[in-house]
C-alpha cells in the first residue's frame, strides 16, 4: 500500500511541474508576441536592459573643451585671486558643473583669475596633494597673496545667487 501510495504523490508531483512548465511556457511566449506586435525585436533574457535616451538639455562637453581662463601656473603668481576648478574628463558631475563655471567666470572675471585644473594632469600632481583632492568637481577660492583658501560646496553648485553671493563675499575679504 505504501509503494501505491508513493506512486500517486510522484503522479501529482509530476503534474504540478508539468503545469508549472507550461505556465511558464505560455507566460514568456505571450511577452515575446506582445512585444513583436509593439514593432521591437523579441525580447531575450540574456539582453541588456535598454539604456535610456541621453537627455538633449544635458551637456556633453568635457571640462578641457571650454577655452576661458588662464594657466594655474600663471594664476599663483598674480595680484588678483583666483577661482580654481579641479575635474576630471571623464566625471560626469564635472561635465554637468562646466557651464555653471563659465556662469561664473562671465559674472566674475574682473575679480578673480579662474582656473581650470585637470586632476589627472602629471603637471599638476603637486596642486592636487596641496588642495587634498579627493573628489570632482571641486573649487577653491584662493587669496594668491596670502594662500587663504575656502572651498565652495557642492550643494551650492545648483544655485547661481547663492554661488554669487559666497564669491562677492571672498572677494570683499580678500581683495
Amino acid at each position: 500500500m505504501s509503494s501505491e501510495f508513493d506512486v500517486k504523490d510522484a503522479l501529482k508531483m509530476g503534474l504540478l511541474t508539468l503545469v508549472a512548465v507550461a505556465t511558464t511556457f505560455t507566460a514568456v511566449t505571450n511577452y515575446q508576441i506582445k512585444g513583436l506586435l509593439a514593432g521591437g525585436a523579441a525580447p531575450s533574457a540574456n539582453a541588456p536592459a535598454e539604456a535610456p535616451a541621453p537627455d538633449p538639455n544635458e551637456p556633453t562637453k568635457k571640462p578641457s573643451e571650454y577655452h576661458f581662463g588662464i594657466p594655474y601656473e600663471k594664476a599663483v603668481k598674480a595680484k588678483k585671486p583666483m577661482i580654481v576648478l579641479f575635474y576630471a574628463d571623464w566625471c560626469g558631475f564635472c561635465v554637468r558643473f562646466m557651464p555653471i563655471f563659465e556662469e561664473l567666470y562671465n559674472n566674475h572675471k574682473d575679480q578673480f583669475n579662474f582656473v581650470k585644473v585637470n586632476v589627472e594632469d602629471k603637471k599638476y600632481e603637486a596642486a592636487v596633494k596641496k588642495y587634498e583632492i579627493a573628489a570632482f568637481p571641486t573649487v577653491y577660492m584662493v587669496n594668491t597673496k596670502t594662500d587663504k583658501r575656502e572651498q565652495l560646496k557642492n550643494e551650492n553648485f545648483g544655485d547661481m545667487a547663492k554661488l554669487d553671493e559666497l564669491i562677492n563675499d571672498f572677494y570683499k575679504k580678500n581683495k
